[in-house]
């Protein structure tokens, strides 16, 4: 049976794709804006990688903390 706490793996997926496809689509703006391009595509294109990453390590490490509570039990 899956265990409440697995649910919480939804949101890591959508949460990587959010940060990078923002950041790519903000930089891509930025860029259009600035004139800058592709300087700033790329820029937060890299910052959206590094924020869903951590986001995404976050979002595991509290899955595992809560099955390794659950199992204890």
């Amino acid at each position: 049976m899956l265990r409440p706490a697995a649910f919480g793996l939804v949101g890591v997926g959508f949460s990587l794709a959010f940060f990078i496809g923002g950041g790519a689509i903000l930089g891509r703006w930025l860029d259009g804006k600035f004139g800058t391009e592709p300087v700033l595509t790329l820029l937060f294109l890299f910052l959206g990688l590094l924020l869903g990453s951590y986001d995404a390590y976050r979002r595991l490490r509290d899955v595992v903390t809560a099955l390794n509570q659950n199992g204890r039990k």
